[in-house]
Parts: structure tokens; C-alpha cells; sequence
């Protein structure tokens, strides 16, 4: 199966996704359409998912995730340890934010997916990205937005991509409901001025923030 994957390279996009992901880890220039194809047109099991190498390349760590989503229509025991497994290996956003983006967690599994994200935001780097863009695709309409807040209070930031991610996060909560994150300005710039600073300029250029919400900030 990965024989045909790598099939798929493409050299000449190397050099961009190098310049857009920094990471050690060496690029295929695989476009992430492709994967999705790939993945949609390959069953997948877990023992075949054992022989996908993490951190070898990143788009085979993107198409080990998206395998890992497909195996997710079923959300047993074996494939939470999969997933927190797998948190433990992202190396970079592109990986981190594809697999959240293209999980599916319904409703009723919201809880359990709510304690995986407390606990990877007790980690570091990715591991803290990976929980704060969960929080961004599942709980913005459904935690009060003081219990998204309290959640992000301990994290250690000055990580560029956890400050980004936790700057997006509080954009999307402001898209929402802006006069409540508001009212929260004031604890967000305590709580990390960079954050604080990013979140701002991302509201400014968001097209879902009114003119005069954006003069008010």
C-alpha cells in the first residue's frame, strides 16, 4: 500500500510545503486531496495502520491520521489509544490540524473527547495544539465560554503554534458571540499578551466580525 502511496510524490511541491510547515521531517509533496482519495478508495485496519511509519514523512503521518479517522467510525478503547498514541507523534501543524479537522465525533462521544483534550492540554508543543484546535472544531457552541477560557489559563505559551492555535480559538469564540469574549479581553491579556495581541489581528481581518465590533476592539 505505501509503495502506491508514494507513487503519488510530487518534487516539484516539496519546496513549498517546506516553506509553509517547518519541520525536520521530509516532505513527499503530496497534496492533501490526493490523501483523502487515497484513503477513501483503501480499507484500513489497525494491523495494517501498525505498518504506516509515523515521522517518516509528513504527508504518510497526514494519510496515518486520516486512516486513523476512517478506523474512528467505531470509537472503542483500542482507538482512543490510538489517537492519544498518535498526538503524542504530530511533529508540525499541517499533521496536527488535518486529523482534528477531518474527525468526526458526534454528540454523545463529546464527553470523552472533552477529557482527552484536558489532557493534552497538560502537554506541550503539538500535543497543546492538537487540544486547542479540538476545542475549536467541537466546543465554541457548547462550553460556556468561561470554561473554554479556564481551560486555556494554565497552558504554557510562547510556542508560536499553541499561541496561533489559542488566537484562532478565541477568534472563532468572538465570531460567535462577540460581546461575551469581549467581556473576556481583559483576562485574555493577562493570561498571554501574545495570544492576546494575535487574537486581536485575527478578529480585525475575520469577514464574520462587524465594522463597528472591529472598532471596539
Amino acid at each position: 500500500m505505501l509503495e502506491e502511496f508514494y507513487q503519488l510524490k510530487d518534487p516539484k511541491s516539496v519546496a513549498f510545503s517546506k516553506k509553509i510547515t517547518p519541520t525536520k521531517i521530509p516532505f513527499l509533496g503530496i497534496k492533501i486531496p490526493l490523501i483523502k482519495t487515497f484513503v477513501k478508495n483503501h480499507d484500513i485496519t489497525y494491523n495494517l495502520l501498525d505498518q504506516i511509519p509515523l515521522n517518516q514523512y509528513v504527508e504518510q503521518d497526514v494519510l496515518y491520521g486520516m486512516f486513523l479517522n476512517k478506523l474512528g467510525k467505531i470509537k472503542d478503547e483500542k482507538y482512543y489509544h490510538y489517537l492519544i498514541n498518535f498526538t503524542k507523534k504530530l511533529d508540525n501543524w499541517l499533521t496536527c490540524d488535518t486529523f482534528v479537522c477531518n474527525t468526526n465525533f458526534k454528540k454523545n462521544e463529546y464527553q470523552t473527547l472533552l477529557t482527552i483534550i484536558q489532557y493534552l492540554l497538560k502537554q506541550d508543543d503539538m500535543m497543546v495544539r492538537c487540544g486547542i484546535i479540538f476545542l475549536n472544531k467541537y466546543f465554541v457552541k457548547v462550553l460556556p465560554y468561561e470554561e473554554i477560557l479556564s481551560m486555556l489559563k494554565d497552558i504554557q505559551y510562547g510556542n508560536y503554534y499553541i499561541d496561533m492555535g489559542c488566537a484562532w480559538l478565541i477568534c472563532t469564540m468572538a465570531s460567535y458571540n462577540f460581546d461575551l469574549l469581549y467581556a473576556h479581553l481583559n483576562e485574555i491579556k493577562e493570561m498571554s499578551l501574545s495570544v492576546y495581541q494575535k487574537a486581536i489581528s485575527k478578529m480585525k481581518d475575520s469577514y464574520r466580525i462587524t465594522s463597528e465590533q472591529k472598532l471596539s476592539i
